[in-house]
């Protein structure tokens, strides 16, 4: 009898273990030990997921949000584990396409989200187009299964030659929409 239990001991410590290391999508990564797992567990990224549409103007953007589980993390000397949305994106001014993200690899996404918040939103981190431009945060909120709110405040960066050696005689556009506040995309 004895046996068994020193048998299945490290089984059943291992299990509580591994319990032990998960943490809900608004945990602060900052408190939770190396390699933790900030996971989904109640499926709130679910209903962020799919294509979306929005058109303004002469410009049209479509979204193509994705949840990735169990993304490597690496952020402020922590290491640890979260599901995410991913973010892939086309813009299109007047039918021609003049930025469009849907062909690159999820390692490669330049919108990530950080987290939830308690407005029913998604706050993502986003890098930025050609040479970090437009790089800031968007906050995508959910209005109900066929709408997105989409909020992003770029941030002003310094580009010239000498950091962006490819850097265009008329300069880089933030194709991305910006203004106005609380722009409604549809499901497709």
């Amino acid at each position: 009898m004895k046996n068994k239990i020193f048998l299945y001991l490290p089984i059943i410590l291992l299990s509580i273990g591994c319990k032990a290391q998960q943490y809900p999508l608004d945990a602060d990564f900052t408190i939770i030990p190396n390699n933790s797992y900030i996971k989904d567990l109640n499926n709130e990224y679910n209903k962020f997921v799919g294509n979306w549409k929005a058109v303004l103007g002469t410009k049209e953007v479509y979204l193509y949000i994705s949840k990735q589980e169990n993304r490597s993390i690496n952020r402020l000397n922590k290491n640890f584990f979260r599901d995410v949305l991913l973010v892939k994106y086309k813009v299109l001014i007047n039918n021609q396409i003049v930025e469009n993200t849907t062909n690159i690899t999820d390692d490669k996404i330049n919108i990530i989200s950080l987290g939830t918040e308690i407005d029913n939103s998604v706050t993502f981190g986003y890098t930025g187009g050609k040479c970090t431009v437009g790089w800031g945060t968007i906050n995508i909120g959910y209005v109900d299964p066929t709408h997105l709110k989409w909020n992003y405040q770029p941030q002003s960066t310094m580009v010239t030659n000498k950091n962006c050696p490819d850097y265009p005689v008329d300069g880089i556009k933030i194709n991305l929409p910006y203004e106005p506040d609380d722009i409604i995309f549809t499901k497709q």
